[in-house]
């Protein structure tokens, strides 16, 4: 068999192919209602934070005048230092805690 004739042969696989799709696009746009609700895109998962991240946080409220409330947040959450935190979900918490401290 010649380059040609593989040639030949590619461009009527993809020529297949194309028309194939066109079909199936046809298909569903008929099958789907104009009005129909269009699904919503799943929410972004929460970052997660290491403990170095979560500390520079905090220490930046710290530094920026706001230690009694860095020190609530971590009472609240049962913990007298940050260290104390062994589960993921809690440090992201007490971030975004921490992070909405003096953004009144």
């Amino acid at each position: 068999m010649t380059i040609k004739d593989k040639t030949a042969l590619i461009v009527e696989g993809l020529t297949r192919i194309c028309a194939d799709v066109a079909a199936l696009a046809a298909v569903l746009e008929d099958d789907v209602p104009q009005d129909a609700p269009v699904a919503e895109p799943a929410p972004a998962p929460e970052k997660v934070y290491t403990y170095e991240e979560a500390r520079a946080v905090l220490a930046e409220k710290s530094r920026t005048g706001f230690m009694a409330e860095v020190k609530a947040i971590l009472t609240k959450h049962g913990v007298t230092q940050l260290s104390d935190v062994n589960d993921p979900a809690v440090l992201a918490t007490i971030v975004k805690e921490a992070e909405d401290v003096g953004s009144d």
